[in-house]
C-alpha cells in the first residue's frame, strides 16, 4: 500500500498536465501539483488559499453549476482560465467528484489546450481560403463561360452574312468590309480571352492599360460589330457622340459600351436604341438610351448586383453583364445608373473621369456580356 501511495504521489507531482483538488461545497483548492504552479504563477502555499472561482473567467454561477454537474456524474469540458498576472489561456476540464478525508472534492484535470486553438483557428483559416479559392474558380468558369458566348456568337453571325455575300457573288469591296469585321471580332475574341487569363492569373487583381482613348470613334466600332444583331431585333442605333478624348483602358471601356448596347438591344422591344455622350470639365458622361420594357425604381441599385435580373425570365441570361460593367466602370474610378421607367424605356449612365488613375484595382475577370 505505500508502495502504491508512493507511485500515486509521483505520478500526482509529475504529471504534465495540471491537477487540481477542489472542494466540491466552497470552490476552495485543497491540492495542486507543480503544473499548476507553473501555468498559474502562483506558488504552491499561494495557490492553495485561493479558490476556483478565481481562475475562472465565468460568472461564478456559471462556475457553481458546472461543479455540481461534475459532482454528481462527472463533466469534460473547455473553459478559459486566468493566471497570477492576469494573462489568460484555453484549457480543457476533466472533473468528477469524491470523497477524501471525509471532505467532498472535486478532482480535476486540467489541459492547456493554447496550441490546439490555434492550429484549429490555423486549419479554419486554410479552410476558408480553400473554400474561397474555389468558389473564386468557380465564378471565373461561370463568368469566362457566359462572357466568350456573346463574342463567338457575333463571329458566327458575320461569318454566316459573309458566306452569304460569298453566294450571292458580291462585290469584292462589300467582302472586305465584312471580312475585316470578322477579323476585328477574332482580335477582340483572342484579347478577351488574355484578358479573362491574366484576370485568373492575379486572382481578380486587375491593372489598366490606360491609353488615349478617341470615345466617338470606339462606340462607333461597337455599332459596327452589332450591326447585325441590332438588325436581327429591327432596332436602329442613333449616335450622337462627339470627337471626345480620354486616357482610359480601351479594351474595358469598350467593353462596358458592348454590354450596354446588348442590354438595349436584348430589352429594347425593337425600338430605336440611342448613344449619346458629353462634356463637363473634368469628366465625361455616356448614355445609352432604349425605348424598352424599363426597370422598376426598386431595382435601379439591384441590378448592378451579380446574379441579379429585373427582367422576365425568358429573356435569358445570367445576370452578369450590368454587374461586370459596374466593376470595370469604378476600377476607372467612375460610375454607372439607371435612370427608368417600366413600359418607356430606360437610360444607363456612365460617368468617367477624363483620365483614370493608373493603378492597380480590385476587380472580378471581365468581358462584354449581355445581361
Amino acid at each position: 500500500m505505500q508502495h502504491d501511495a508512493e507511485i500515486a504521489g509521483y505520478l500526482f507531482e509529475h504529471a504534465r498536465d495540471i491537477i487540481l483538488v477542489i472542494d466540491a461545497g466552497h470552490g476552495a483548492i485543497l491540492d495542486c501539483n507543480a503544473a499548476a504552479e507553473t501555468a498559474y504563477g502562483y506558488p504552491r502555499a499561494e495557490l492553495l488559499q485561493r479558490t476556483i472561482f478565481e481562475l475562472r473567467v465565468e460568472p461564478p454561477r456559471s462556475v457553481s453549476e458546472q461543479m455540481r454537474l461534475a459532482d454528481t456524474a462527472g463533466l469534460q469540458f473547455e473553459t478559459v482560465h486566468r493566471c497570477k498576472d492576469g494573462r489568460t489561456f484555453p484549457v480543457e476540464v476533466s472533473s468528477s467528484g469524491g470523497t477524501f478525508a471525509g471532505c467532498r472534492c472535486l478532482f480535476s484535470i486540467i489541459r492547456d489546450i493554447t496550441e490546439r486553438k490555434r492550429l484549429e483557428v490555423e486549419r479554419e483559416a486554410l479552410l476558408a481560403s480553400s473554400q474561397n479559392a474555389l468558389a473564386l474558380r468557380e465564378e471565373f468558369l461561370m463568368i469566362a463561360s457566359h462572357e466568350l458566348r456573346t463574342p463567338v456568337t457575333n463571329l458566327s453571325l458575320q461569318i454566316q452574312q459573309l458566306c452569304r455575300l460569298i453566294d450571292r457573288r458580291a462585290v469584292r469591296a462589300h467582302l472586305r468590309v465584312v471580312s475585316e469585321a470578322v477579323l476585328h471580332e477574332a482580335n477582340r475574341l483572342s484579347s478577351l480571352i488574355d484578358t479573362l487569363l491574366d484576370a485568373q492569373r492575379s486572382k481578380g487583381q486587375l491593372t489598366l492599360e490606360l491609353d488615349d482613348v478617341d470615345l466617338s470613334e470606339l462606340v462607333r466600332d461597337v455599332i459596327m460589330r452589332l450591326r447585325v444583331r441590332a438588325d436581327q431585333v429591327g432596332s436602329k442605333v442613333v449616335v450622337d457622340v462627339p470627337p471626345i478624348r480620354g486616357r482610359w483602358d480601351r479594351v474595358r471601356i469598350d467593353q462596358v459600351v458592348t454590354n450596354l448596347m446588348l442590354n438595349a438591344l436584348k430589352y429594347g422591344r425593337g425600338r430605336p436604341v440611342r448613344v449619346v455622350a458629353d462634356e463637363d470639365g473634368p469628366l465625361v458622361r455616356l448614355e445609352v438610351i432604349d425605348q424598352g420594357i424599363g426597370v422598376k425604381r426598386e431595382d435601379f441599385e439591384r441590378i448592378f448586383d451579380k446574379f441579379e435580373r429585373a427582367m422576365p425570365t425568358h429573356y435569358g441570361g445570367l445576370g452578369l453583364g450590368l454587374f461586370i460593367t459596374r466593376q470595370i466602370v469604378e476600377a476607372h474610378h467612375g460610375e454607372v445608373a439607371v435612370v427608368s421607367v417600366p413600359g418607356v424605356g430606360s437610360t444607363f449612365r456612365v460617368t468617367l473621369p477624363r483620365v483614370a488613375p493608373a493603378a492597380v484595382v480590385s476587380a472580378r475577370p471581365t468581358a462584354a456580356a449581355e445581361l
